[in-house]
C-alpha cells in the first residue's frame, strides 16, 4: 500500500486539473454526488467530460453522477480506482459506458534538481504569449485534431492561468511535441503529452514530459504526478517515474442535441 498522504496529493491533482479545464470554459460545470466527482467542460471531447470513483460510493451516488453527465449529451469518460471500481464500473457498462481494455496507472516522480539534457535537435519551449498559444494550437491542428475542438480547449485564459503551463517541444526547430503542467497545492501534474508521429522515438515527448516536470519543480512542488496511457509507460518508467496506483477506464459516447 502507498503512503496515503501521496495518493491524496495525486488524486487532488487529477480532480483538480479537470476543474481548472473546467474553470475556463463559459458553460462548463462540476458537481460532487458524495465522494463522486463529475465534470463537464462541453468540449466534445471524451476525456474532458465525466466522472471520477476514487473512494467507495453508494449505488445511488454514482447512478446520479453518470445521469447528470449523460444530460450534458456529450462524449465522456468514467475513471475508477482499481480495488474498488469493478462493482461502479459494472454499474456503468449497463448505462452505455464502454469498458476501456487498458488499466491505467498512475506515475509520481520528486523533481530532479537538474534536468537530463535533451536528444540532438530536441528543445521546448513554454508558451508564453499569443503568438506561441497559436503556434502550439496550430500544431495540435497539424497533429490530427480538429481545430474547433482544439481552439476550445486552449482558450487564452486556461493557457495563462498561473497554475497552467504548456509546453511546445520541436525537433531541428520544428514543432513536433507537446505536454501539460497543472499545478493544485502541493503537486503539480504532466497532462496531455504527446509526439507527432513523425517525429516519435526521437526524444521529443520525453524532453515535453521533462519541461512539465520542471515546471513542478519551479512552483516548489514537492511530487509530480501523470497519468500513463500504454505506450507512454515504459517511457515514464525509464524517466524514474514509479506507479503508485491504477484506475479502470470506461468511455461513454453520447451524440450532441
Amino acid at each position: 500500500m502507498h503512503d496515503p498522504d501521496l495518493l491524496r496529493a495525486a488524486d487532488r491533482n487529477f480532480i483538480g486539473s479537470f476543474e481548472k479545464l473546467v474553470e475556463h470554459q463559459a458553460a462548463g460545470s462540476v458537481r460532487w454526488f458524495g465522494p463522486v466527482f463529475a465534470f463537464v467542460s462541453r468540449i466534445p471531447v471524451s476525456i474532458f467530460n465525466g466522472l471520477v470513483v476514487l473512494e467507495p460510493a453508494d449505488p445511488a451516488e454514482v447512478d446520479a453522477a453518470a445521469a447528470w453527465v449523460r444530460e450534458a449529451a456529450v462524449p465522456s469518460h468514467a475513471w475508477l480506482r482499481e480495488g474498488i471500481g469493478a462493482e461502479v464500473a459494472q454499474r456503468l457498462v449497463a448505462r452505455g459506458y464502454e469498458l476501456r481494455p487498458w488499466i491505467e496507472p498512475v506515475m509520481a516522480i520528486r523533481p530532479p534538481s537538474e534536468l537530463p539534457r535533451p536528444r540532438e535537435g530536441v528543445s521546448v519551449r513554454p508558451v508564453e504569449d499569443d503568438a506561441g498559444l497559436e503556434e502550439h494550437i496550430r500544431h495540435m491542428i497539424a497533429a490530427g485534431l480538429p481545430e474547433p475542438k482544439v481552439r476550445l480547449m486552449y482558450v487564452p485564459a486556461f493557457a495563462f492561468d498561473p497554475d497552467v503551463r504548456i509546453f511546445t517541444a520541436y525537433l531541428d526547430g520544428w514543432p513536433m511535441g507537446h505536454a501539460i503542467a497543472i499545478r493544485t497545492g502541493a503537486s503539480s501534474g504532466v497532462y496531455a503529452v504527446g509526439t507527432r508521429t513523425e517525429a516519435r522515438r526521437r526524444g521529443v515527448g520525453t524532453a515535453a514530459t521533462w519541461a512539465a516536470v520542471d515546471a513542478g519543480r519551479e512552483w516548489g512542488c514537492p511530487l509530480v504526478v501523470l497519468q500513463s496511457s500504454e505506450m507512454g509507460r515504459p517511457v515514464y518508467a525509464a524517466m524514474g517515474f514509479t506507479v503508485i496506483d491504477r484506475l479502470i477506464l470506461l468511455r461513454g459516447g453520447w451524440p450532441s442535441r
